[in-house]
């Protein structure tokens, strides 16, 4: 019965979604939320009038990964369809602009309408076999951020080796993991998912000596290979070279793609400087724009936000969930994983967002 609840439900939101899409409801809505949005107090809490009057026009910034038609449950990419549709639909009813473009506009609190910015972490191959031939046919500016140490060597991710570690393992359970004595079931999808989920949630808390250690322990845990090599999984210089001239930017993500806060200030350095200099060598153009790894508000602080500065960058994404306006922290830019399959429900959103966010 609750799936049959559940089924009617959806159903009957996708119908009333594609009634208001194909009534050009959103050009309504649209046209109010580029004059108007929520008015909360410090606490982010709604008051009275509850609606006021916008100073500027917000920039929206997508943050996509990896665009492919595999269906991985343990890292989960968008179809090449759907990333197609959404594409289209956004150009031809936003302005999408290049990531600097956007950060000069917020600094002159001078943004146009209905701003969007797209955006690439991780700098895995199927950016450029799918992602890229896409935006090339529809003239679209895009940033990709490159943690340096895997483009064009083989390696992989660090948090790769984890996917695949549970992706592969024939292991009943996960016992003792980490600090926590719990055993973790690993028979089903679902038990796999959960313990990975637990799994990466531990290890984004250490430092990178730590977390490298853990990694191996739950590598022998889980019985299987340590896939630190895969290729073909990310991109080559090659590939970054063709897609910069062909209108594709490059941002750092790191060297090693480690969690900021829980590194020492040289190691930190190191991180930004060694990613810097590397991209710049074989783009021969400037480094300006980063992005946070995994991006979440313990994932950085204001000393990495000092040598971010002090390094030459302009900007620093994140992966908290808004919309950004001038005058705002242009190191702590927010971001939206744009994971709707569903093309009417990603563009009611894409305006809902602009109204509350």
């Amino acid at each position: 019965m609750k799936n049959i609840r559940s089924l009617f439900k959806e159903y009957i939101t996708k119908i009333l979604t594609l009634f208001l899409f194909h009534l050009q409801f959103l050009v309504f809505i649209n046209k109010f939320v580029n004059k108007f949005c929520v008015k909360k107090n410090t606490h982010g809490l709604l008051i009275f009038p509850f609606i006021k009057r916008k100073n500027f026009n917000n920039v929206q910034i997508f943050a996509y990964h990896r665009v492919n038609n595999q269906r991985d449950p343990f890292f989960p990419g968008i179809s090449i369809d759907v990333f197609k549709k959404q594409i289209e639909y956004i150009v031809c009813h936003f302005n999408v602009l290049s990531l600097e473009d956007a950060i000069e506009q917020m600094k002159r609190e001078d943004v146009v309408d209905n701003a969007i910015v797209i955006t690439f972490d991780d700098g895995y191959r199927d950016v450029y076999l799918h992602a890229f031939p896409i935006l090339k046919q529809f003239s679209v500016p895009a940033t990709v951020f490159l943690p340096t140490d895997v483009i064009g060597s083989g390696q992989v991710l660090w948090h790769d080796r984890v996917f695949s570690a549970f992706r592969e393992t024939q292991e009943p359970f996960l016992k003792g993991y980490g600090k926590n004595p719990k055993t973790y079931p690993t028979r089903t999808l679902h038990e796999k998912l959960l313990a990975l989920y637990e799994a990466l949630q531990f290890l984004r808390s250490l430092d990178s000596a730590e977390r490298s250690y853990w990694i191996e322990c739950l590598i022998d845990n889980l019985c299987v290979a340590d896939r630190r090599e895969t290729p073909n999984l990310m991109l080559t210089w090659d590939d970054v070279k063709h897609m910069h001239k062909n209108g594709i930017y490059f941002g750092s993500h790191t060297v090693t793609h480690p969690i900021l806060s829980r590194i020492p200030s040289d190691e930190i350095r190191k991180e930004l400087y060694k990613s810097k200099n590397i991209i710049e060598e074989n783009l021969c153009s400037p480094v300006r724009t980063f992005a946070y790894p995994v991006g979440r508000r313990e994932d950085f602080n204001d000393n990495v936000k000092n040598l971010l500065k002090e390094t030459g960058y302009i900007c620093a994404l994140t992966m908290i969930f808004g919309t950004n306006e001038p005058r705002q922290d242009l190191f702590s830019l927010r971001r939206g994983q744009p994971w709707e399959e569903h093309l009417p429900t990603f563009a009611t959103k894409l305006h809902w967002y602009k109204l509350f966010f």
